[in-house]
């Protein structure tokens, strides 16, 4: 694996510890819960939803993933959902287990399928990190469902931040190019001492799919972890890893952070990240 894409990241046995830890989390507040209940953060989903999304949609796909390593998904046999709350959760503890099992028995720098279009992305690693986060999302998603919110891991929720910013946001089809244009904004995590620049620009090109031509505001990490800025920022964005991982994830409110600087860049801002990302 290149270098400098894990430079920033967290060690892996910190993702697989997650996976377990914040699945078994989610997995405690659904168990018993009404299966009707509507989730507050996915107001389409309900309870057996959520848990069949983690469980079915997620952790049984990558598992598979991971033990076809490198093949891509086009053979992967979409699962059957059982019936019966009883049934999606024993479906769950199979899928998880699973999960578990081939990450902890492959190496990180393995070659595996990824839907991210940076190459050096393609690995067992970048699944790691990625359902790490995934795990941690959704057992918010389960608390609020049951009212029964936990703070989160500041460490885990600060490289969330990073890796929402950096690859959900900020990683950009190849067929197109990302043109910063000096515009700046600090994100500053203030109870872990970290910050990152983030530049806003456009992305430019034409989907090879679609053929259409695509000209969007968008916006890239500059620097992961910047210890010295010596320019002014044009907007910074202060708060606790926790609360600036949720409301990047739209689980949290603007309202819980403080941001400062010029308002139409902040208005920019926020409509580069009103695009649903799970």
């Amino acid at each position: 694996m290149n270098a400098d894409v894990q430079a920033h990241w967290l060690p892996f046995d910190s993702y697989l510890d997650a996976i377990e830890r914040e699945s078994r989390r989610f997995r405690e507040c659904l168990a018993d819960a009404d299966p009707d209940l509507r989730v507050p953060s996915c107001p389409d989903w309900s309870a057996e939803d959520l848990l069949w999304h983690l469980g079915g949609d997620v952790q049984h796909f990558w598992a598979w993933v991971i033990a076809q390593r490198p093949e891509g998904p086009e053979s992967y046999p979409e699962p059957h959902r059982p019936g019966g709350h009883a049934g999606v959760l024993a479906f769950y503890d199979q899928a998880h287990e699973d999960l578990l099992l081939r990450l902890r028995n492959a190496d990180p720098a393995d070659g595996a399928w990824s839907w991210s279009a940076d190459p050096r992305l393609h690995t067992v690693g970048f699944t790691m990190r990625r359902q790490a986060h995934e795990a941690l999302v959704h057992r918010v998603d389960a608390e609020l469902t049951v009212g029964a919110r936990t703070p989160l891991d500041p460490v885990l929720a600060a490289d969330g931040v990073l890796e929402c910013l950096d690859v959900m946001y900020g990683s950009h089809p190849r067929w197109g190019r990302f043109t910063p244009d000096g515009t700046r904004v600090v994100v500053e995590l203030t109870d872990v001492g970290r910050r990152l620049l983030v530049g806003l620009g456009r992305f430019a090109g034409r989907d090879p799919r679609s053929g259409e031509v695509v000209d969007v505001d968008d916006l890239a990490v500059l620097d992961p972890a910047l210890h010295e800025h010596t320019g002014a920022a044009d907007v910074t964005v202060r708060g606790s890893a926790e609360q600036v991982d949720l409301w990047l994830w739209h689980r949290g409110i603007e309202d819980a952070l403080a941001v400062d600087g010029d308002e139409g860049v902040h208005e920019r801002l926020v409509a580069i990240l009103g695009a649903p990302i799970g």
